[in-house]
């Protein structure tokens, strides 16, 4: 199994409003393979070269849920 080495630290309070938060994502070499976009309707993931490709969009609610159904 690979290491992997990530972080994001935040110390202050991110007010989530219509533009949100987005965290990219990159490879060891740079190339760019994904990002989640965070705002106050909820979150959604995409992936590519662009960053184009919707993997998933659902709200806060949905999320929770689908999360409580793993811990079971």
């Amino acid at each position: 199994m690979k290491k992997r080495m990530a972080y994001l630290r935040l110390h202050q309070v991110v007010t989530l409003d219509q533009v949100g938060l987005t965290v990219w994502g990159y490879n060891k070499r740079g190339r760019h393979i994904g990002r989640v976009e965070i705002n106050r309707a909820g979150l959604a993931a995409f992936v590519g070269a662009t960053g184009k490709k919707c993997l998933g969009n659902m709200s806060w609610e949905r999320f929770f849920e689908r999360l409580a159904k793993k811990k079971k």
